[in-house]
């Protein structure tokens, strides 16, 4: 029995280093190519059987969540050295936004105009029995400036 070949992730160590705006040595070359390798498997849970993402969305995707991680891998809020302290602006760690899960799912075209602003026409049927032209109430009996 083989052995499934493992599929590539969405995003190289080059793309990483030219968003980053660095040049990586070892041991952090492959450290980024493993975390690109897990971000990409954690991003595959995400994506419908079926749909291909844009190639481009799935490479930006794979390397906001390594810089995420590379920037604070042990995910914390807050550290404190001595008197110093830092607050983190966001968590770190290995993880996918609300909005990066959404781009990886297909648009919804079932419907395009779902999301959409609409107008309503709205049509005055009167009530059963009353004809719409008061030119018409001479046919019914009625006399004009009669009630």
């Amino acid at each position: 029995m083989s052995t499934p070949t493992p599929t590539p992730p969405f995003a190289t160590v080059e793309d990483y280093e030219a968003r980053a705006g660095v040049t990586l040595v070892e041991p952090q070359r492959s450290q980024v190519q493993a975390y690109l390798d897990d971000a990409s498997a954690l991003m595959r849970r995400h994506i419908p059987a079926g749909f291909t993402p844009d190639p481009a969305t799935t490479r930006a995707i794979a390397v906001a969540v390594v810089r995420r991680v590379m920037a604070n891998p042990g995910g914390y809020r807050q550290r404190s050295i001595g008197q110093y302290s830092e607050t983190l602006g966001e968590n770190g760690g290995l993880y996918l936004t609300e909005d990066e899960i959404d781009m990886l799912q297909p648009e919804d075209n079932a419907d395009p105009d779902a999301d959409a602003a609409y107008t309503l026409g709205m049509r005055d049927e009167g009530l059963p029995g009353w004809r719409a032209d008061p030119g018409d109430w001479q046919a019914v009996g009625w006399t004009r400036g009669r009630l």
